[in-house]
């Protein structure tokens, strides 16, 4: 079994967070840097999961974002902005749900 890493990209205030917290991280200094930084950890396998802030994934532009949308490995994890409100952020449930290819909640 191979160990991934979990990859912080966002502004100051999540990767400042994080980054306390001892993850590895990338500070995006704008919406096209944070594309880029995506796009490169996408290429490296080593990373499991990638945090990212939500309101910079929603202005990425639509080819990646639908790429984001159809694949399973790595997971992408939207953080809401500091103030804690959640724009358009998948559900938890819909995440594992994407990753696994079913839903660990429904009942039979």
């Amino acid at each position: 079994m191979v160990k991934a890493k979990i990859l912080v990209i966002g502004d100051a205030p999540l990767v400042t967070g994080m980054r306390l917290a001892g993850l590895e991280h990338c500070r995006a200094a704008s919406e096209s840097d944070f594309q880029a930084k995506i796009e490169q950890a996408l290429t490296e396998e080593q990373f499991g999961i990638i945090v990212v802030n939500e309101y910079l994934l929603n202005k990425i532009d639509w080819r990646l974002r639908k790429k984001l949308d159809s694949i399973a490995y790595p997971v992408i994890i939207p953080m809401p902005a500091y103030s804690g409100i959640s724009e358009e952020g998948d559900e938890i449930r819909q995440m594992i749900k994407r990753a696994l290819g079913f839903d660990l909640a429904a009942k039979k």
